[in-house]
């Protein structure tokens, strides 16, 4: 689909016009355009990525989260700002935190992959710009060059037709194969529910329940050895005569009762489509690798 052709419109789109060109400073010796906040993993802001194609790229996406931890995001802009396109990609990535954070050795540890997309028909210098931006994670498996290809076969091509959703929907498919290949999965669509060990969320069940039982054991062998005055109040429990009330965790689920057990940033499509976005994984790490280019 041409974007001289389409004549949908969104209500989104006169707001995100109207955030995205504020600039930092009018005296600034550098402009910088404000961030606006995420919607999702699409954030179409400049309004050209028809919904069949968005749907297809959240799916995607998704996908290649639910089964590596890597994120990939996508951002259109109607204009740069006056900002070059790789500082204001890295800016995006770092100030939304794409990727997941985690101990330093974990596999999907900071693989996070921001496409920025500024399209010629909105842009203030008339020209087109593309970003591929990498965070360091994502830099170890797809190099500058790799980046550079995906740019010139699958990209900027469809840009110049004024296709941009197929543009964005093909570089990202050939980004994820990029994963696929590193992770070692097949890209087939399935999208499979989240897990503890995936999300990077929650403490080992078994764990919790070894924790516990050894400080029952203490706070019984303190009450029964008398425990000095107030003895039986160490750890959050209470002496009642010789009960002790101890302040079992409640509520079902990995976080019920705890409230703080959580990994990163937050949870994502909660490993679909359809359970909402929540935020990514908080890890950052952009530095200026990749490749860009315009038209």
């Amino acid at each position: 689909m041409r974007l001289e052709s389409r004549s949908r419109t969104r209500p989104r789109t006169l707001a995100a016009l109207a955030a995205v060109l504020l600039i930092g400073s009018a005296g600034a010796a550098r402009a910088q355009v404000a961030i606006p906040p995420p919607t999702g993993w699409v954030n179409d802001f400049a309004d050209v990525i028809p919904p069949d194609r968005e749907e297809e790229i959240e799916r995607l996406i998704a996908e290649v989260r639910a089964k590596s931890g890597g994120e990939i995001v996508v951002v259109t802009l109607p204009d740069l700002g006056g900002e070059p396109r790789n500082q204001l990609a890295t800016r995006i990535g770092n100030q939304w935190g794409v990727g997941k954070a985690g101990p330093p050795g974990e596999d999907a540890r900071l693989t996070g992959t921001l496409v920025l997309v500024v399209p010629k028909e909105t842009s203030s210098d008339g020209r087109g710009h593309l970003e591929i931006a990498l965070a360091f994670g994502a830099n170890t498996f797809i190099t500058a060059a790799e980046a550079g290809r995906i740019r010139d076969r699958w990209m900027i091509p469809a840009f110049r037709e004024g296709d941009y959703g197929s543009g964005i929907l093909d570089g990202v498919r050939a980004i994820a194969g990029e994963y696929a290949a590193e992770f070692g999965f097949q890209l087939d669509g399935a999208i499979p529910p989240p897990t503890v060990s995936a999300e990077g969320e929650g403490i080992p069940f078994g764990t919790i329940v070894v924790v516990l039982a050894v400080l029952f054991l203490v706070l019984v062998l303190v009450a029964r050895s008398g425990g000095g005055r107030g003895g039986g109040r160490g750890g959050g429990g209470r002496r009642r005569g010789d009960v002790i009330v101890f302040p079992f965790p409640t509520g079902g689920g990995r976080r019920g009762g705890w409230g703080g057990f959580g990994g990163g940033f937050g949870g994502g499509f909660g490993g679909g489509l359809g359970g909402g976005f929540g935020g990514f994984g908080g890890g950052g790490g952009f530095g200026g690798g990749g490749a860009g280019g315009s038209w």
